[in-house]
């Protein structure tokens, strides 16, 4: 093998860690959910319209002692951290949201409407 891609070769783990741990830290933080009233998707669990957040399963923390103790068991459960990502409601953190325009989403949705209107009256 070339000796030039041997001494290149730390530099490149030491990328691709500090990229799945960025990718980690960010997905851990939330992921860009919001409320929007014409929102294409609805929640089931409280009638919430807007754009799913983004929740990762895990601990942050559990993820960096792995990573301080051992390579392997690190990359393993980052690898699962990254692939377990779900999206959720971003106002209960409840899974399972579904497009409006879906048959149950226009009920709940209108089901949702009836109940804003009867409680503003």
């Amino acid at each position: 093998m070339n000796t030039t891609a041997l001494s290149m070769l730390p530099m490149i783990l030491a990328i691709g860690i500090f990229y799945l741990l960025f990718k980690a830290i960010k997905g851990s933080l939330g992921g860009g959910g919001k409320v929007d009233p014409v929102g294409r998707m609805i929640c089931p669990a409280c009638g919430t319209r807007g754009q799913p957040a983004t929740k990762t399963r895990g601990s942050l923390a559990i993820e960096i002692v792995l990573w301080l103790c051992l390579f392997i068991p690190g990359l393993v459960y980052s690898i699962w951290r990254l692939t377990t990502r779900v999206p959720v409601c971003p106002a209960c953190d409840a899974e399972g949201m579904i497009p409006v325009n879906s048959p149950v989403g226009r009920r709940l949705s209108e089901a949702a409407g009836r109940e804003q209107h009867t409680i503003e009256i």
